[in-house]
């Protein structure tokens, strides 16, 4: 078998965890727009895979979940019954969490024996680490909102998803690395320098939208193309802090998104000469995220609306971002290409 034979199976496990890592992050939207994240209360890596089974357990973990703010202010409504459907979605979560590490362990240790990765050992064991550190990181977010806060910190929310964004984005990028491992070419170097500084705009981008998730701010101003009516409206100059304000997560959301998509529709023009399938993958990506964040923001307003239409937003946008990184890939020669004739 020859060299590039050997690294595809490792390239196509490694894409494959990276849809785990998307189905993760769709999962971590869906619990936070159910509000979900605050039914567990304590971090249990083992124990934890299974849930109550009993009368008395279901009691027990109700009565944990009553002791937190979150249910004192506002959840004290709940039946037992309601409890158990968001206590299912983050204990969904928490074990989807737990299976992406048995889908890299395992393969990897596989693949470690049969001695397919000479000279990326290392890479892989970072990112190995990386997932535990966002583990770690998910129950650091968790904590915020179980002493003072009704729900989890915005900030950490947002280094939590965050840090699953960069997850993600290593998988695909060294996935592609191994599969397409075509001899090094010579594209503009300032279309390269302009697909990484627009995968930059789009991490920002990325930040802000779960700054949004986190302070709900989509229902500060469910309307569009104004602000309640308003291009600037007056209340974005008042409060404390400007990012903890609502309204001025939700216009800062708004306006980068559209400078990246001119900027988005510019770069698909200018790479006209040099990519084809990739291009137009991200054009279609953008295009379809505008409608959707168009039409999510206006469904804010409507009562039990928001949850699939912010969660598909969400997914859209880590969609655009492999799109671009796929991009990216195909202007960076490959460490894993063949050395040219």
């Amino acid at each position: 078998m020859s060299s590039p034979d050997r690294l595809r199976p490792v390239g196509w496990w490694l894409l494959l965890v990276a849809a785990a890592v998307l189905l993760q992050v769709v999962l971590g939207g869906i619990t936070r727009l159910t509000d979900s994240g605050l039914s567990i209360t304590e971090w249990q890596p083992l124990l934890g895979v299974i849930p109550p089974t009993t009368d008395a357990g279901w009691s027990e973990a109700f009565g944990k979940y009553q002791q937190i703010p979150q249910y004192q202010l506002l959840k004290s409504h709940l039946t037992l019954e309601q409890f158990k459907v968001i206590y299912f979605w983050e204990w969904f979560h928490r074990l989807w969490g737990r299976l992406l590490g048995v889908f890299f362990v395992l393969p990897l240790a596989v693949f470690w024996r049969q001695r397919r990765l000479e000279g990326m050992k290392a890479r892989l064991l970072g990112l190995l680490a990386l997932g535990g550190a966002q583990g770690v990181m998910g129950w650091f977010m968790v904590a915020s909102g179980l002493q003072d806060l009704v729900y989890v910190s915005h900030l950490r929310l947002a280094a939590h998803f965050m840090l699953a964004v960069v997850l993600l984005a290593a998988l695909v990028w060294e996935g592609l690395a191994l599969l397409r491992p075509t001899p090094p070419r010579v594209p503009p170097q300032s279309l390269t320098r302009a697909t990484g500084a627009l995968l930059a705009l789009l991490a920002v981008q990325l930040t802000w939208g779960a700054f949004m998730a986190g302070l709900r701010a989509a229902h500060a101003a469910p309307t569009w193309p104004t602000i309640n009516g308003r291009w600037l409206p007056p209340q974005l100059f008042e409060g404390g802090w400007w990012w903890n304000v609502p309204l001025s997560v939700q216009f800062v959301h708004r306006t980068l998104a559209y400078l990246l998509a001119l900027a988005l529709l510019g770069w698909w023009w200018g790479a006209r000469r040099t990519l084809g399938l990739e291009r137009h993958l991200v054009l279609v990506a953008v295009l379809a995220q505008v409608t959707l964040g168009v039409v999510t923001t206006l469904q804010a307003g409507i009562s039990g609306r928001l949850l699939w239409f912010g969660v598909a937003h969400q997914l859209l946008g880590l969609l655009l971002t492999v799109a671009l990184l796929a991009a990216l890939r195909a202007l960076v020669p490959s460490r894993y290409a063949p050395a040219a004739a």
